[in-house]
Order: C-alpha cells, then sequence, then structure tokens
C-alpha cells in the first residue's frame, strides 16, 4: 500500500486556517496574554504582530475558545471601553493584491453587535491613504464595501435577510475578492448549526485601491463604531488561491476537529503539534475523545490507517478509532471501527475523517498521538509518474517523504531514486545483484549493481535516496570498476534512513528512574524529525545512558529493555515490540522452495552462571539468597561461568531481572539455520507463502530430520531472484558471540565490593542509631518497627510491611561538618516486594539544606 495522506499538525486536529493559505497575515490569538506592547503574534511569519488598542483598564482578554483562546473586546460598554485591534501596514500588504484577495475568521458577536444598525468588523478606513475594503454588519447582516484609490466606492452590498446573525454564536465569516474579475461573495458558517452559504455574486465596476496603505483594524470606525464580542483565527491573504468554494469546503472540513477547543478534554495546542488529554492543574481526565479535520480521500480499492502515538502499556492507551466518509463534507456515513489490521470499513468516498479515544488510569499521565497515516492500494500498472496533486486548495501535503512507491512487493522491485523532495526521478530498471540485507535489531543496507554506460546511471550520486517498495535508502558509496574485459560497472552500497540517527546531535549524559523504554526513546530522538511510536515492552529500568548519539542510545535501550527496535522510515517513526514479527505460515522445505541448509548447534559460547556488577561494583546477592549470580542448568549440569557489563544499571532489582533475561539465551546452545531458499509469495497463488524478517516460518527436512518452527532473524534479499535469497533462523551465531563477548570484556576495571572488603570500611556515620540497637530512638518514624533478632552488621535493624495506598517512613536529621561528598550507606533485605501502581516507590529520600535556607532532594531508588 502507498502513504496517501498524513495528519500531523496542528490544524489536522484543530480545525484552524492553515498558515500556508494565510501568506499576508494569520492572528490565533492563543496567547494567554498579549506582550508588553500590548500585542500578539502573527503566525504567517509575515511578522505582522497584532495590538490592543485600550487593554489596560477594560474587559479586554484572551480567553478559552473553539479554537484555542480567542480576542474578547468591549464586553461591557463598547462605548466606554472602546477597545479595537490593529495591525500597522508598512505599506507592502495589498502592493501585489493579484487574481484574488481573501480575509476573514471567525466572530462571536454580543446583542450589541447584531442590533446596532452599523458594526465594524475589519477595516481599511483608519490610517494613511485610501481604503480598500470594509467589513461590518448592518442590523446583524454581513455587508461589504470597496473602494477606489479615491476613496470612492465601488461596492457597497448587504446581505439578504437569509443571513441574518444572531448574539452568542460562532460564524465563519469571509469576504473572497476577484479585481479583474468585478466580483466578490461573502462566505458565512454557521458553527452551531454545521451549515455554511456562499453568497450570490457581488458584481462591481471600477478599480479596486491597488496602492492602499491604511492600517488594518478590526472592530472599530471613526472612534465612533464598535463592535462587542470575541475575535478568533483572522487571516488575510493576497494575491489568493482559494475561491469561495475552497473557504466553504475549509469550514466544513473541520467543524467537527475539536483539539483546540480549550473546555474539551483533548488538546492539541500545549505539546503541538502532538495531541494529548487536557491537563487541569496538572491532573488528566480520564478520557477524551478527538476528532480530526476532514481531508481528501484519493483510495485506489480498500485503505489502511495507523495511529503513530506515545503510550505506557497497561495504564495509557489510544482506542476505540473510527472513520467516516463523506462525497462531499456536508452527508456523512456512520462512525465505524477500522478493522483489526487497520483496515478502512467505511464506504469509499472522496473524504474522509477520523476519531479515537484516548485514555489513561493514572492522571498524571497521558498518551499523545504524533499523527494519522492513511494507505491505499497501488493503483493499476501504468506511467511511472505518480499522480499530481488532486487535493483541494485549502489540504496541504505534509512535510516528509510522500512518494507512492512503484512496486507492492521486494521480489522483482527495482531501485527508485529520488529528488531532493521525495519525488521519483528515475527507475534504475537495468540494475542487477540487488540485495537488501537485514537483521533484526541490526543492519539495514541495499546494495547493487547497474552498468556504467546506462543512461540512468548519472542519477546516482552519493547521499541521494533510494527508494525500495517504501523504504528509503542513502547511498553512502559508489565505485565504478572496469575489468579485465573492458566493462565499467558502477556498484552502489546504501543505508537506511535511520543510519542518519548515529549523526544526531550529541546526547549529555541522563540518568533514568525506574524509567519506561518510550521514556529513553523519546530522550534519544529529541531534536530528530523521528518519534516514538508503538512500545509494547513493558520494562522498567535505573540506568546512566552515557551514548552520546540516538542511534545508540536506541540500540541500548533495545538491548536493557528486550524487544525488537523497528524503524519506520517513511512516517519517522521507531517503534519497540515485544516480538516484532508474526507466525507467517510459511514453510520451507527441501525440493520446494529451499535449495539447500546448513544447520549448526553451537555451544561456544555455553553460559549456565553467569555473574552481574552494576554500577561501583553492585551486585545483588542482598535479594537473591546471598548470590551475586544467577543459573540455569537446564541443558548443561556443568558449571559454566561468564559474567554481564552492567555498569549502567543502579537498580539491584532490575539487574536481576536483566541477568536472568539474558542467561536465558545463553544457558543453551545457539542453534542456527542458514539456507538458500526461494520467496514463492511473488509467485500466482502463493501469497500464503510470504514472510518478512523477524517472522517465523517452518522448516522441514526429512533427511536432517529438522522439522521445526524458527525465526527469521537474518535475510539477504535477492530483488532481481528472489529464488536466491539466503536466510539465517533463530539467532545469528556472529551477533550472540560478539554480545558475550563485549560483556566479559566491559568487566575490565569494574571491581565487586565483597563482604571483606564492607567489613575493613569504617567510615564516621552522622546517623544515630543506624543499626536498631536501641528500638527506634533518634528516628522519627510512621510505620516502621524495630526487629530485634534478624540484622546484618548486628543483631537488629529496621522493618516495615507496606500497605497499598499508605505511606511508611521513618527519618533523622543531622548535621554533618563541610566536606566535598558524603557517602549513603545501607544493607536492605525484602521478601515479596512488588509494585502496585506506577507511584510506588521504595527508596532512600535525601534532603539537603544549606545555609541560605534552600533545600535540595534527592531519591535514591531501591526498586
Amino acid at each position: 500500500m502507498a502513504l496517501e495522506k498524513i495528519l500531523n499538525t496542528q490544524p489536522d486536529f484543530t480545525g484552524e486556517f492553515p498558515a500556508e493559505y494565510a501568506k499576508s497575515g494569520l492572528w490565533r490569538f492563543n496567547e494567554s496574554t498579549v506582550d508588553d506592547n500590548d500585542s500578539v503574534s502573527d503566525s504567517s511569519g509575515c511578522g505582522r504582530s497584532l495590538k490592543f488598542i485600550n487593554w489596560s483598564g477594560t474587559r479586554a482578554n484572551l480567553t478559552g475558545s473553539q479554537k484555542g483562546n480567542c480576542a474578547r473586546i468591549n464586553i461591557s460598554s463598547p462605548t466606554t471601553e472602546q477597545s479595537y485591534l490593529y495591525v500597522e501596514n508598512d505599506g507592502s500588504i495589498f502592493e501585489n493584491i493579484g487574481e484574488r484577495i481573501i480575509v476573514g475568521g471567525w466572530i462571536n458577536p454580543t446583542i450589541y453587535s447584531v442590533g446596532n444598525t452599523y458594526c465594524p468588523i475589519f477595516n481599511t478606513r483608519y490610517g494613511p491613504g485610501q481604503p480598500i475594503l470594509y467589513l461590518s454588519l448592518y442590523s446583524g447582516r454581513p455587508r461589504l464595501m470597496l473602494y477606489d484609490s479615491s476613496g470612492n466606492l465601488i461596492l457597497d452590498k448587504t446581505l439578504s435577510s437569509d443571513y441574518q446573525l444572531s448574539s452568542g454564536v460562532w460564524y465563519f465569516i469571509a469576504a473572497v475578492i476577484e479585481p479583474d474579475n468585478g466580483q466578490a461573495w461573502y462566505v458565512i458558517g454557521d458553527k452551531n448549526a454545521g451549515t455554511v452559504q456562499v453568497s450570490d455574486v457581488m458584481p462591481f465596476t471600477g478599480t479596486l485601491n491597488p496602492s492602499c496603505t491604511a492600517d488594518l483594524v478590526w472592530g472599530m470606525h471613526a472612534d465612533t463604531y464598535y463592535y462587542a464580542g470575541f475575535f478568533d483565527d483572522w487571516f488575510l491573504d493576497v494575491d489568493s488561491e482559494l475561491t469561495a468554494e475552497d473557504l466553504k469546503n475549509y469550514f466544513l472540513a473541520g467543524l467537527l476537529a475539536n483539539g483546540g477547543v480549550t473546555s474539551g478534554d483533548v488538546d492539541a495546542l500545549t505539546d503541538s503539534p502532538n495531541v494529548t488529554l487536557r491537563a487541569v492543574d496538572g491532573v488528566y481526565p480520564t478520557s477524551g475523545i478527538l476528532y480530526t479535520r476532514a481531508v481528501k480521500c484519493n483510495l485506489y480499492g480498500s485503505g489502511q490507517v495507523t495511529v503513530s502515538c506515545e503510550y505506557v502499556s497497561g495504564t495509557t492507551a489510544v482506542t476505540d478509532i473510527q472513520t467516516s466518509t463523506s462525497g462531499d463534507l456536508e452527508t456523512w456515513s456512520d462512525w465505524v471501527d477500522v478493522g483489526a489490521n487497520g483496515e478502512v470499513e467505511s464506504p469509499n468516498a472522496a473524504y474522509i475523517r477520523f476519531r479515537m479515544t484516548l485514555t489513561t488510569t493514572n492522571t498524571s499521565q497521558t498518551p499523545k498521538i504524533m499523527g494519522i497515516q492513511l494507505y491505499g492500494e497501488e493503483e493499476p500498472p501504468g506511467d511511472m509518474e505518480p499522480p499530481g496533486d488532486t487535493e483541494p486548495p485549502g489540504d496541504t501535503e505534509p512535510p516528509g517523504n510522500t512518494a507512492r512507491p512503484a512496486y507492492e512487493k521486494l521480489g522483482y522491485a527495482r531501485p527508485v531514486v529520488l529528488d531532493s523532495n521525495g519525488a521519483w526521478e528515475a527507475v534504475l530498471e537495468n540494475a542487477y545483484d540487488i540485495i537488501l540485507t537485514g537483521e533484526v535489531n541490526g543492519e539495514d543496507t541495499l546494495s547493487f549493481s547497474i552498468p556504467f554506460q546506462d543512461d540512468k546511471r548519472s542519477y546516482i550520486d552519493n547521499e541521494k535516496k533510494i527508494q525500495i517498495v517504501e523504504d528509503i535508502y542513502i547511498i553512502r558509496t559508489v565505485t565504478d570498476t572496469r575489468g579485465t574485459d573492458g566493462t565499467i560497472i558502477t556498484s552502489v552500497y546504501a543505508e537506511a534512513e535511520f543510519y542518519d540517527l548515529a549523526y544526531s546531535v550529541r546526547k549529555e549524559e541522563k540518568e533514568f528512574d525506574a524509567a519506561t523504554a518510550a521514556e529513553a526513546m523519546a530522550y534519544a530522538l529529541e531534536g530528530t524529525e523521528w518519534h516514538v511510536g508503538t512500545v509494547t515492552v513493558s520494562t522498567l529500568r535505573t540506568w546512566t545512558c552515557s551514548e552520546t548519539n540516538a542511534l545508540s542510545i536506541l540500540r541500548e535501550v533495545a538491548d536493557l529493555h528486550g524487544g525488537d527496535l523497528v524503524f519506520d522510515c517513511p512516517n519517522r517513526l521507531v517503534h519497540l515490540y515485544t516480538f516484532s514479527g508474526t507466525d507467517s505460515g510459511a514453510l520451507f522445505s527441501y525440493r520446494k522452495n529451499m535449495k539447500d541448509i546448513e544447520r549448526t548447534i553451537d555451544t561456544t559460547s555455553l553460559v549456565t552462571r553467569l555473574y552481574a556488577y552494576g554500577a561501583d561494583g553492585m551486585t545483588f546477592a542482598n535479594i537473591n539468597d546471598g548470590k551475586a549470580y544467577v543459573e540455569d542448568f537446564t541443558y548443561s549440569s556443568e558449571v559454566r561461568i561468564s559474567s554481564l557489563d552492567c555498569s549502567s544499571f543502579t537498580n539491584p532489582y532490575q539487574m536481576l531481572e536483566y541477568a536472568k533475561m539474558r542467561l536465558a539465551d545463553y544457558c543453551k546452545p545457539n542453534v542456527s539455520y542458514v539456507l538458500n531458499a526461494m520467496d514463492l509469495s511473488v509467485l500466482t497463488d502463493y501469497a500464503h507463502e510470504a514472510w518478512a524478517l523477524g517472522d517465523y516460518v517452518r522448516v522441514e527436512d526429512k533427511d536432517l530430520g529438522i522439522s521445526v518452527t524458527t525465526r527469521v532473524v537474518r535475510r539477504e534479499y535477492n530483488l532481481q531472484e528472489p529464488w536466491n535469497t539466503v536466510l539465517e533462523l533463530s539467532t545469528t551465531l556472529r551477533n550472540l558471540g560478539d554480545t558475550l563477548a563485549d560483556a566479559v570484556e566491559g568487566l575490565s576495571g569494574v571491581g565487586d565490593v565483597s563482604s571483606t572488603d564492607l567489613a575493613s570500611l569504617v567510615p564516621f556515620n552522622h546517623l544515630l542509631n543506624s543499626r536498631a540497637d536501641n528500638d527506634m530512638a533518634y528516628w522519627t518514624n510512621s510505620g516502621f518497627e524495630a526487629d530485634a533478632e534478624n540484622g546484618a552488621s548486628g543483631t537488629a535493624s529496621f522493618k516495615a510491611e507496606g500497605t497499598a495506598g499508605a505511606t511508611k517512613s521513618m527519618s533523622q536529621t543531622v548535621y554533618p561538618a563541610n566536606c566535598d561528598s558524603y557517602t549513603i550507606s545501607a544493607q536492605i533485605g525484602s521478601e515479596s516486594l512488588e509494585k502496585l501502581s506506577d507511584d510506588s516507590q521504595v527508596g532512600i529520600e535525601v534532603v539537603i539544606e544549606y545555609e541560605d535556607g534552600t533545600t535540595e532532594s534527592h531519591f535514591i531508588d531501591l526498586y
């Protein structure tokens, strides 16, 4: 399937006017308050700040609304407050009015505004020079006035009573003016009713003022007439490509989008362009439903939806993903759940919109939506050029790679060279020896050759991008070789786009305290174009990250937490799955689709006892029956010892969990199958034999006694000759050996702190009664007790039994002398220790108070 559409911008989720269609000015009013000059910013990029006149001492304000904050003026007494909005014209605003002017936005008038005879909305009859246009209400009905360079009216038209506005209603109001054609229109949308009207054409004669230098004023005319109510999301565009019909479609497409509703439960503004639940005083609601704007749906056949999101497994989630479709943006199909694999179940139509639910069971956490992708089936074979942009104006293409795949499957596909904008430049039909090499949690590279004399050789250059189906590769080396027969061949080596994460902005050392994999991945990807995708691994790790680039951090996260890293290059997402493949059902059998097979059973790296050493020589002996190692004699009763470098760990519980996870791999032989096989799925009627990297497949060879289900962990796929594909199944001997060797080598310089070492260490102890020899003396106690019979360094100790929903603690204040550093030391024991929630903590908190009265708090996590 090809990527058809991505929703990943703020207007996609709020329904705000797109900045690319407001090139002369866009004022969203989303600030919490005005700046020191009583002004708000211009989101168009033109730098035309909008100033509130008479802000101080009035009820003028920026307040919550349906699209973020909005401007409120003259809400009490317009003739007394006399507030209005103002943008200075430096003379350039209307210097090229071009084919069409559009101006408009959202208003919510009071009874004062719709009840008076004259009420100014948008005015250029103020400041230097002659005006060009004037939008107002005449007895509550929209009125448009246009002027020539002498200030003479060339149009003065008030709409009929069919367009009568009411107080307290949000209206989208916009004027479209075509100077050369002598035509103008009004577009009026009623938010409450969900209806929109385009007026009859309003013809005019005369020349619209081509040199207007007047300032822009909202809500005032002649220091006499004032508007009372609200303004939001106003725009101005000269030489615009949008028509009245486009503005009508804009209103209808964004009618349900609710990410900007400040009273709602979802929020597309605080962490824009991402969507989260809306926090109030740091507390998130337990759920909220997001509606997106509608987008053009260019599907051929069926479609598929994926949602890029961050969540904490078991705590936060994005669920109930639904679609609705329409042929005209007015009549919509019912909301329907997407299929199990994201299939669009709604009728195929011109437009589609999305609805989904964000949930959390912990009101201090929220899921996050980064984007919604819509995929469609391939179009029938034809001209290689991708179709042009058929989106209506106002429905913009997302940044990044949007090139449609030239091929649907790897088998018989050819490399496609992309230009700097991600569009097709050339299909390399004469490429050969096209090999894709990929490993689970490992390399992803492309190599191929092409005759040097090929006409399309000129498109090949270092750092250019190559597309293979949907994946993108970057050319790293280009080698031209002349053979003994005089033939010149160009050989190309390219790496997957995610390799560039190795060149990301340098990362500083960072500590993670009982953190999820998603937290560490988000830190790794911060400052890149990539985002965290789906994370199904739920382990927590306390560790110190000392890697300096995004890719190395991601690799370390996968190693520490377990799971398979999957890089989604087209959508710039990194997933971490507990298991990335499927049980494909594919069968490899001798004389069917398997030409040869090699089975290797290797016990070179077999380990049955594995020691682990954490930060500063820490072990987990105290929580593992005094043993600083874990054992597994499932395969062999022989004691075979190795060590694991866990110097990133500062938490013994997590280090013990990690050591057990690693020993589960090391305690058994490495069984590897390398086979030369054919991808039968490229043939008609064999689609069920499809498999992918990471999938489980069945291997049968009766002569060798092989009948196993095993996993594809590495593949060298020959695109030109799918029958010459090399697979490595189960485990790759090279990677596992390197992992263990690195672990042993990493122990150099790391020393184990033995009980003898501790006995010889006798520091001065500032804590009184630190061993419970004197019951609870000197301690402030809540829930602890002294145990006189069980101790570590003596005969007694402190103990407490955890209780759900309660905090138990003991504390003591000490007054040490001034030193450069202090050591916190404790021995702990636990039995059946379990966290009942993500908020649970077991540890030591140190609060330092300095001479100036300031304090600093540190928490040492012990579980």
